[in-house]
């Protein structure tokens, strides 16, 4: 979460403040994890988010049509993904918490593959 990369879009143009809102929005929720969801047995270095953690902000824009909603779900302990929705499409929230859980197996069986990849790489140096 620290560190905070852009990954895809869609065909509509990149707006550097879109990314700044989604960067503060995962800043926010560090922040109120410190606050309110810290254990005692952990240093605050290694605060994580768990499988349930999200987050749906409403923005409101001057031009009607054009309201966004961030929606912030974690993928494992360090990683979420944060979308920006049209709100007239929030209804479907169904088809996105699919489509987020598919995007969650990939990224599972692309770290499977790259550590099995690291591990038989070093068995092969060892030898």
């Amino acid at each position: 979460m620290l560190t905070k990369i852009y990954i895809a879009t869609d065909s509509s143009p990149v707006y550097m403040a879109h990314y700044e809102i989604c960067s503060e929005l995962i800043d926010v929720l560090i922040d109120v994890t410190c606050i309110y969801g810290h254990d005692d047995n952990k240093p605050e270095a290694e605060l994580e988010f768990d499988k349930k953690t999200s987050s749906f902000i409403r923005l409101s824009h001057q031009d009607p049509g054009q309201n966004i909603v961030l929606y912030l779900r974690s993928v494992d302990k360090q990683l979420a993904l944060v979308c920006l929705i049209n709100e007239s499409e929030i209804h479907k929230k169904h088809l996105i918490n699919y489509n987020i859980d598919r995007f969650k197996e990939g990224l599972k069986k692309i770290f499977e593959q790259t550590k099995a990849s690291k591990d038989s790489h070093l068995q092969q140096k060892l030898q």
